[in-house]
This record gives C-alpha cells, structure tokens and sequence, in this order.
C-alpha cells in the first residue's frame, strides 16, 4: 500500500553516526547525493566537532548524547544521554546501535533500543528502520549508529578501494610497544592499550622505574596522572584510570601487538 504520512503535529530528530573515519572530504571525492543534499539544505562544519580525551568511539558516542567529558560519565549521576531527557519528558525515542542505548538510566531506557550491535543488517535497511519508527509509531527522536566507514577506513586506509566501495585513520607512523625493550613487565601490575592512548599500573614501589623505562620510547609523551594536561578532562575516577599514561605524539599511533592488520 502506500506509504503512511507523518504526522505533522510533532517534531523530530534523527542523528545517525558514521563511525570516526567518515572523514569531510568524502562529500568532495565520493559520490553522496543524499548525504550531500543534507548538507546543502542544512548545516555543514568541518571543524564542528572535537573529539575528547580518549579519542575512541564509546566515549565519545557517550560525550555526543550527554554533553559530558569521559571523567564524569560513569561517575556523576547527573549525566544523561538525550533519548532519558526525551524520555523523561513524555518524548519516545528509538535509539539503534548506538553505544549504551541498553544501558538503563535511574530506571529508564528509551522505548525501543538495539542489545547489541551487528553487522548483519544492512546500512540502508538500517535507515529504512528508523524512517519507518517516525511514520509507524509515535517517535519523536532516533539514533542510529552505523560502524561499516570506521572499520574500513581502519582495515585498509580512508582512500583505499576498500573504503571507495564498502565504506569510509589517516597516520603517519605505526609503533608496536614491545614494551620489554624498555621496561620490566615484572613491574607492571597491568596495562591497557586504548586507541590514542596507553595506561600502565606499576607494581608497588616500582612507578618511577616504569615511568623511566617508558621515557625512552621514541616519539610518546609519559604523564603520571596528576600531570595530565587539564584541557584532556580526565583525572577521575581514580580507581577506573591508570597511574602512568604514554600518549603517542602527533602522527603516531600504537597498535596492539596481537593485531596484524588494522
């Protein structure tokens, strides 16, 4: 049959999400009529966004919907993603592969919601989806996350045929942190790799042996915590954050070891 109308008696928003390295020049070398009409009708800023401090995806999906920092979003409980405030405020919302959108919120979630995300449904069917909630059901606001562009860009490079024709991490140099070249692992209670950044918890009495050790890796800057530069926003909460942190300088990425290609 035909298509049901919307209703002309609500508004609504639809923020859809293409992952990270949906990067502003692929509206000048890709074919994107729709994406293209958006932006001639609309807005358009390539400086509109900046990432916050770690730049990977959760957190800044978190940053995007609550407005907050990654240091107070897990531990004020006065941060909220938009669908709870819509929510709250007799708005429904539907919110499709975005991060944390099963997570309940003082109690609440929105009225529809993906568990999990998932490869298996198409980018489009994915847009027919979230039309269809606006003209089917009510819905005021929809979500919609699609990972396909960063995991290219990622595989095979944000100008590779790969990312021409599947989807859309533009650096310099790759460092693997062999880290037993600089420090004792003996010494390391643990160490997490997080994208841009990477934190280490020494051993009791043993930080400024490790922070040494770590200093003589080429092209990183090392923090302990409390010398994190304030404009990153993240020195709380302690228990969640490391003790030492070595962050790649510009043009610089680490890559876990265990990875053979990324």
């Amino acid at each position: 049959g035909a298509p049901k109308q919307l209703s002309t008696d609500l508004s609504r928003l639809l923020i859809i999400s293409l992952d990270g390295r949906f990067r502003h020049q692929y509206f000048h070398t890709h074919a994107l009529p729709a994406l293209n009409q958006f932006r001639n009708e609309g807005v358009f800023a390539t400086e509109g966004m900046q990432a916050t401090f770690s730049t990977m995806t959760y957190p800044n999906h978190i940053s995007i919907v609550t407005g907050s920092r990654d240091e107070g979003q897990w531990s004020d409980p006065e941060v909220e993603p938009i669908w709870i405030t819509a929510t709250k405020q007799a708005k429904k919302s539907a919110v499709l592969f975005w991060p944390a959108c099963y997570n309940e919120f003082n109690g609440i979630r929105p009225l529809i919601y993906s568990w999990s995300y998932t490869d298996a449904i198409p980018f489009r069917e994915k847009i027919d989806n979230a039309v269809s909630y606006f003209r089917e059901l009510p819905i005021q606001l929809v979500l919609l996350y699609h990972e396909e562009v960063d995991k290219q860009g990622h595989a095979s490079g944000p100008d590779s045929m790969e990312v021409h024709e599947t989807g859309m991490s533009n650096v310099k140099q790759i460092i693997r942190p062999f880290f037993e070249k600089y420090i004792d692992p003996s010494m390391v209670e643990e160490n997490i790799i997080v994208g841009g950044q990477f934190s280490v918890i020494p051993r009791e009495g043993q930080t400024q042996q490790v922070i040494d050790g770590l200093r003589r890796i080429p092209n990183v800057t090392v923090y302990k915590r409390n010398e994190l530069p304030q404009r990153f926003h993240y020195s709380k909460p302690d228990h969640r954050l490391g003790e030492v942190f070595v962050i790649p300088n510009e043009g610089v990425i680490f890559l876990n070891v265990s990875v053979e290609k990324y």
